[in-house]
């Protein structure tokens, strides 16, 4: 009797070892998945950790339990999923998967479902990492999540030339409005006060430079000369010398001077004279010209012959070669 009792011990003590082995390291699983699980919440975003708690999470047997908290944030997601209209649906699904996965990140179906919610809300690399997770846990479908993967990287090559496209067009737009906003501006100045002066002062600028180094003439002894921005004049005297009678600088297309005009025979005041350079640059016209009160003497471009000589009031006289207009 005491023999085969002993026998039949001998026979249990295998099956008992057997059964013991298991469930110690069970318990250490269970033991290094919670210190994972524990570290993850200190740090959400740490996928390669992610990878470790799914691998010991596959070899567990039986597999370790989803908490009723975990449950509850995964049925809130499904909820908002159901719900969603716009994208603050879909994102508040998102963050409800993740908080699930955040206490059970062993749970397949969860980075699933995370990653349509995420394709929903328009956030591709985040559904790609959650499917890549989802393969980690090596489902059955592991084919179509693969399939899914591609089809999200064409999503977002097609999102991304959407926004380049978009943001173009934006551009454009606003360099449009920009342009025609500048138009705008640009014609009311150039119909304001300042605009116009500031055009005509161009204009004579540029009239100025074609006319650099031309000389006019007022008969066959007066002669104006343009350099720069001055006129030089000269004129022939009788002892049969060139002389110069004046240098002034332009303001616009005039210059301006004080001297002594004739007003009649034997007599004469001081007078204000000024030149003008015609629009078209073929003339100037000299107010006072020849010294005389009231006069206008017009000089030519490269002319010749007599010296347009004629008065602005009154009539000319000329008396013993003197000319001068009387009223």
């Amino acid at each position: 009797m005491k023999v085969r009792t002993i026998i039949s011990a001998l026979m249990l003590l295998p099956l008992l070892c057997a059964i013991a082995i298991p469930a110690q390291t069970q318990t250490a699983n269970q033991q290094t998945l919670n210190q994972y699980v524990t570290a993850l919440q200190s740090n959400p975003n740490d996928a390669a950790l992610r990878g470790k708690i799914i691998a010991l999470a596959r070899t567990m047997r039986p597999a370790p339990v989803i908490p009723e908290e975990a449950r509850g944030h995964y049925v809130m997601a499904a909820t908002f999923m159901e719900q969603a209209k716009d994208n603050t649906g879909f994102q508040r699904a998102v963050a409800e998967y993740k908080a699930a996965l955040l206490i059970a990140p062993w749970w397949s179906a969860t980075y699933e479902k995370l990653a349509i919610a995420q394709k929903a809300a328009g956030q591709y690399d985040d559904a790609i990492a959650s499917l890549n997770l989802y393969l980690l846990t090596q489902p059955a479908d592991a084919r179509d999540a693969q399939d899914e993967i591609y089809k999200l990287k064409a999503l977002k090559q097609s999102a991304a030339d959407d926004q380049a496209r978009t943001q173009q067009e934006e551009q454009q737009r606003q360099q449009a409005e920009q342009q025609r906003q500048r138009q705008e501006q640009q014609r009311a100045y150039e119909s304001s006060p300042a605009g116009i002066a500031a055009k005509r002062q161009q204009q004579q600028q540029e009239l100025l430079g074609k006319l650099n180094g031309s000389r006019y003439y007022c008969g066959k002894n007066w002669t104006i000369d343009i350099q720069g921005n001055r006129l030089k004049f000269r004129a022939y005297y009788n002892d049969g010398v060139w002389r110069n009678t004046g240098d002034d600088a332009l303001d616009g297309l005039e210059v301006s001077w004080s001297g002594y005009c004739l007003s009649a025979p034997g007599q004469g005041h001081p007078e204000a004279f000024r030149a003008v350079i015609s629009s078209e640059g073929n003339s100037i016209d000299v107010h006072g010209g020849m010294g005389a009160c009231g006069s206008i003497a017009t000089y030519r471009l490269n002319g010749g012959g007599d010296c347009d000589l004629r008065c602005e009031v009154g009539r000319p006289v000329t008396i013993s070669g003197g000319f001068y207009c009387a009223n």
